[in-house]
């Protein structure tokens, strides 16, 4: 339930000064060598990249002042700019070889008075961030949020203002899980759990997935929920009737979250979500909590396949699986790009899954690209995107 958190303007504690996003950007920098390449501090313009390509999320917080914990201020007035997200192009032949043109800074996220005037009062944005993502041609750009503050899971649409383009402000519009008592129907079951992992879409219906670590007074199934955005889009934001800080716009007005498939106790989606090659089901990458079940340092990929009525449908497992993947080095995030199975583990590393082979390996190493990566970087998430090189 949401708290009011009432910190410092400028977190003078931890950073020098509030930061003018438009000032820090770099703008002086050579536009020829920033179009091939734009990582960090690229200032603003358009970048090379087209047609299928991986987006992921680095889910570490952007100010190096604050070790990488924080947001960085746009002001003092609790606004910030949050998790970073770049584009990936794995196939991009660069000028003079190398690989640093495969990777653009799409831009950053804009936490500001579009997620309310509560939220902007108490705090909360200073540690808040993205989870996973997942795109859809139709429906557009979302995402997973975590509210540190609140300890609080979210539901996110995401506004990018053009693919084109780099060093850009992403909007956001936030809407966070119902809360309720564990044990009553109308609480939304997504809002207790221990760990949201895994956001995809099959068609025009987006997925979520869930660790089997289950969390207050709820069973530990792993779990695949399909989220009913479109309440997100008729209904807004409520106020919930319990909620003390009385924020107007933070929570969802009803239960977003319905099962579509069971893994069982101590089993569930630890990275992400995508469709399959034939598009008819949902992939998930998934690891186990207990060694009984399937060894703790194996990722393999299971099957998900629709519900059968009111029952969730029992996920299977493929066969594909990659083996030293220990807890806390997840492979985060799945793209599907021109057909094959790529994924993005938390510290950049990218994998090819070869689903006819059954094998998983390396396929780059993206940690080169950033400073200070073991503090820095932290993926959280990966969705395929298609840029159209007409667009600008």
């Amino acid at each position: 339930m949401k708290t009011v958190f009432i910190w410092p303007g400028c977190l003078a504690a931890a950073l020098s000064a509030c930061v003018d996003f438009d000032a820090q950007s770099g703008s002086g920098a050579d536009d020829a060598a920033l179009e091939s390449s734009c990582i960090a501090g690229c200032g603003k313009g358009e970048h090379s990249l087209s047609g299928e390509v991986m987006l992921f999320v680095n889910g570490r917080f952007t100010a190096a002042e604050g070790l990488f914990q924080t947001n960085v201020p746009l002001d003092d007035d609790g606004s910030y700019i949050g998790s970073k997200i770049y584009l990936y192009d794995h196939d991009a032949s660069c000028d003079g070889g190398g690989t640093d043109c495969r990777l653009v800074e799409l831009g950053s996220l804009r936490l500001d008075e579009r997620l309310g005037t509560t939220s902007l009062g108490d705090g909360s944005l200073r540690k808040f961030g993205l989870r996973e993502l997942a795109w859809s041609p139709t429906q557009g750009l979302w995402s997973i949020t975590y509210d540190v503050a609140n300890d609080e899971w979210g539901i996110a649409e995401l506004h990018v203002p053009g693919w084109r383009e780099y060093g850009q402000e992403v909007a956001i519009d936030r809407y966070t899980i119902k809360p309720g008592d564990p044990q009553s129907p109308g609480t939304d079951p997504c809002y207790w759990q221990e760990a949201v992992s895994g956001l995809g879409f099959l068609g025009d219906r987006l997925l979520l997935g869930v660790r089997g670590m289950g969390g207050v007074g709820i069973p530990n199934n792993g779990m695949v929920y399909e989220v009913a955005y479109d309440v997100l889009r008729d209904q807004g934001w409520c106020e919930y009737e319990n909620d003390t800080s009385h924020d107007p716009h933070y929570y969802a007005c009803d239960v977003l979250c319905s099962p579509w498939s069971d893994f069982g106790p101590a089993l569930g989606v630890s990275g992400d979500l995508e469709v399959s090659a034939a598009g008819d089901v949902e992939l998930a990458m998934v690891r186990a909590e207990n060694d009984a079940i399937m060894p703790l340092d194996r990722q393999a990929v299971f099957r998900i396949d629709a519900p059968s009525g009111d029952q969730p449908s029992v996920a299977q497992p493929t066969g594909l699986h990659a083996d030293g993947v220990m807890p806390g080095f997840d492979i985060e995030g799945l793209a599907r790009i021109d057909g094959v199975l790529y994924g993005i583990d938390v510290w950049g590393k990218v994998w090819l899954l070869d689903e006819s082979g059954d094998a998983i390996t390396v396929h780059e190493d993206l940690a080169v690209h950033f400073e200070d990566p073991e503090q820095s970087l932290r993926v959280r998430g990966a969705t395929k995107v298609v840029v159209d090189a007409s667009d600008g």
